[in-house]
């Protein structure tokens, strides 16, 4: 048996939890699509969460989030740069738990 069972509830568990996180940042993106976004607004928040994404992808995730609801709300710009982030954001985590799963299936930290 060994630890196949609870990586496998593991890999199901972060796999349903980000289809679910990706789909309301699918959502976040079209709500804020179908708002005119300030001039004066800037798009700094959104360039942040799309270089902390590149290095910190779990901080970038979250401040994409952010910042497509603030975009929503019409007091920021950037949504481009804020769906890149989710995106590459989940994309990075993905690969991440992958790299994590497999170094523990091959008992590399024993």
């Amino acid at each position: 048996m060994g630890t196949y069972p609870i990586t496998i509830v593991a890999v199901v568990a972060g796999a349903i939890a980000l289809v679910f996180l990706l789909r309301l940042g699918i959502r976040q993106n079209s709500a804020a699509a179908a708002v005119d976004p300030n001039p004066d607004a800037t798009g700094a928040l959104a360039v942040l969460s799309f270089v902390t994404a590149l290095i910190l992808p779990l901080i970038g995730v979250v401040l994409a989030h952010l910042t497509l609801v603030r975009i929503a709300r019409g007091q920021a710009s950037g949504r481009s740069f804020a769906y890149a982030a989710l995106w590459v954001g989940y994309a990075l985590l993905v690969l991440e738990l992958g790299v994590v799963i497999w170094l523990y299936q091959n008992n590399y930290w024993t």
